[in-house]
């Protein structure tokens, strides 16, 4: 199957190629008459276009909440069955789901092993540029403590029972 192949879908025809003949007409008639018909046309075509355009846009938005719902929906089936959250569930939580075909395998990587800051003032240098010991190289999660609370902040979850 070549690039071609996947040039002239039925999708792609109306989310791109419609709207670049729409543009090209436009463009033509602006050029066949450069009168005001002709400037009317083209402006006529402009906004035909875009608003295919658009149409393609806010169609596709519609699309992503669906998925965001479904995930959302997925999310608290998972809540149901485990007790906890996906993202806030242990890794042996996630193993047994992932066991269980309730979760897509993960993908497979070497475990993170993220070593231990150095005692204060260790790697540091005497003007404090180029520190390393600070605790700053690595970065904490923003949920990191979600495990310990059962909460993420600002999340809009409802509290676990």
């Amino acid at each position: 199957m070549g690039h071609s192949d996947h040039v002239f879908t039925p999708v792609k025809i109306v989310r791109f190629w419609l709207p670049f003949l729409i543009f090209v007409v436009g463009a033509a008639m602006l050029l066949i008459s450069p009168d005001i018909v002709g400037v009317e046309g083209f402006a006529l075509m402009l906004g035909g276009g875009l608003g295919v355009v658009v149409s393609n846009r806010i169609h596709r938005m519609g699309l992503q909440g669906e998925k965001d719902r479904d995930d959302e929906m997925d999310a608290r089936a998972f809540l149901d069955k485990y007790g906890v959250w996906p993202d806030e569930a242990s890794d042996e939580i996630l193993d047994r789901a992932e066991r269980a075909g309730d979760i897509a395998p993960r993908p497979a990587g070497p475990a993170e092993d993220v070593p231990a800051d150095p005692a204060p003032g260790a790697g540091t240098t005497g003007t404090g540029a180029g520190t390393t010991g600070s605790g700053d190289a690595h970065e904490r999660h923003p949920h990191a403590d979600a495990r310990r609370t059962g909460r993420r902040s600002g999340s809009s979850r409802p509290p676990r029972r």
